[in-house]
């Protein structure tokens, strides 16, 4: 097929299946190619669209006006910069009376409902204005089961994702979340990153496999007035990084209960990083009602649970019965040294009352730094540490130090 069509012997529906992989300007301009090219576009089932101005707006308007209703979206992305107002003339004003452009709930809710978006992808492409979609239920589908949002602001009813049921995995960057539940009973993977909360938010997501809430958004970072329990999770990764409000509107946010630590009692790898005193005061205030990790086999943990003592871990230690690796990363300037012993302490003692046959490996690093308070250095509860390991019958030989 020398000087030839290379494209010609393939059917239409996969050069529909590549074009799906361009930016949506670049799949139109193909029509221009040939006859046979000239309404391929229209039922490609990926669209791509990214800019800003009035001419983007047109060109939007114009591909969804114009494309195949018939065929459905495997996937829609829009990554987008359009305010609408005017700004406030160079006076600074804590009101910005600026927003994002309606014609995007109405691009949003064209893909979910008419063209039966699978996948969506959004991006508000704006630090000073997130999109607040004005609708009170602008993701409903029973068609997605992917979601990226970024730079959206969901308040009450809008973080309740039922309206998705086959929806099974959330990704959340860089959002303002403000509502008293997220909400998504067949949700399997939800990550929230870099985002920030008005009010601490309660998670209910039964179905949930794997979880990961790290980040922040300017300095505050999203933490759960609870988590309900997640019968099916496996992996789950909460890393507490910046400013926490922990008041509801009804108060102190769980009082008497726990946040998170009950959430998660049924994972088998979990990892817990505090690197504030608004973290560390959540995790040890869950402590109180620590739940038992029946199936817990990978724990992994930094400062917050050694921080005044040694009594944090000691306490997940007892209630982690099939344990098998222990990370903890710790801050210290000089390398400790590991006594070589027998088999640890005799495990008869009346502190050691615990059997980690199952523990294979304790690893303790130095960390690198990432408080956004002063820096703490930690070579002197390492000690502690490892006199609790030995307490606990855990014997050095299983014990190593990066």
């Amino acid at each position: 097929m020398r000087g030839g069509d290379l494209f010609g012997a393939l059917q239409d529906d996969l050069v529909k299946h590549v074009l799906s992989f361009l930016p949506s300007s670049d799949a139109v301009k193909t029509a221009m190619l040939a006859r046979r090219w000239r309404h391929l576009w229209r039922s490609t089932p990926a669209v791509r669209v990214n800019g800003s101005g009035d001419g983007f707006r047109l060109f939007v308007n114009s591909l969804l006006l114009y494309r195949d209703g018939a065929s459905p979206l495997r996937s829609f992305q829009i990554d987008a910069h359009l305010l609408i107002g005017e700004e406030s003339n160079g006076v600074y004003s804590a009101y910005d009376p600026r927003e994002v452009d309606p014609h995007v709930d109405v691009w949003i809710r064209h893909a979910v409902s008419t063209c039966r978006a699978r996948s969506l992808t959004v991006r508000i492409e704006d630090e000073d204005r997130m999109w607040s979609p004005r609708q009170r239920r602008p993701f409903a589908s029973p068609y997605l089961t992917t979601m990226r949002l970024q730079g959206v602001a969901l308040r009450r009813v809008r973080l309740d994702f039922s309206c998705c049921p086959a929806l099974l995995h959330l990704i959340l960057t860089a959002c303002h979340l403000d509502g008293d539940a997220l909400v998504s009973p067949s949700l399997e993977r939800l990550d929230i990153m870099d985002c920030a909360s008005a009010s601490p938010t309660r998670i209910s997501t039964p179905s949930l496999r794997y979880l990961q809430l790290f980040g922040d958004h300017r300095g505050f970072c999203t933490a759960p007035s609870s988590l309900e329990i997640m019968p099916c999770l496996t992996n789950a990764s909460i890393q507490l990084t910046g400013r926490v409000e922990i008041r509801g509107h009804h108060g102190i946010a769980g009082a008497g209960r726990s946040l998170c630590l009950h959430g998660l009692s049924e994972a088998t790898s979990l990892e817990l990083i505090a690197t504030t005193s608004d973290g560390r005061t959540i995790f040890l205030r869950d402590l109180a009602w620590c739940p038992t990790f029946a199936k817990l086999k990978t724990l992994i943990l930094n400062e917050w649970c050694v921080y005044d003592d040694v009594t944090a871990i000691e306490c997940l230690l007892r209630h982690t019965p099939i344990l098998e690796s222990l990370i903890l990363q710790l801050n210290f300037k000089n390398r400790p040294t590991l006594k070589v012993e027998g088999e640890g302490r005799d495990n008869t003692s009346e502190q050691s009352i615990l059997n980690f046959e199952h523990l294979k490996t304790v690893e303790i690093t130095n960390s690198p730094r990432y408080y956004y308070e002063r820096v703490v250095y930690f070579d002197t509860r390492i000690d502690e540490v490892l006199k609790l390991f030995s307490d606990l019958g855990i014997p050095s030989s299983k014990i190593s130090i990066n």
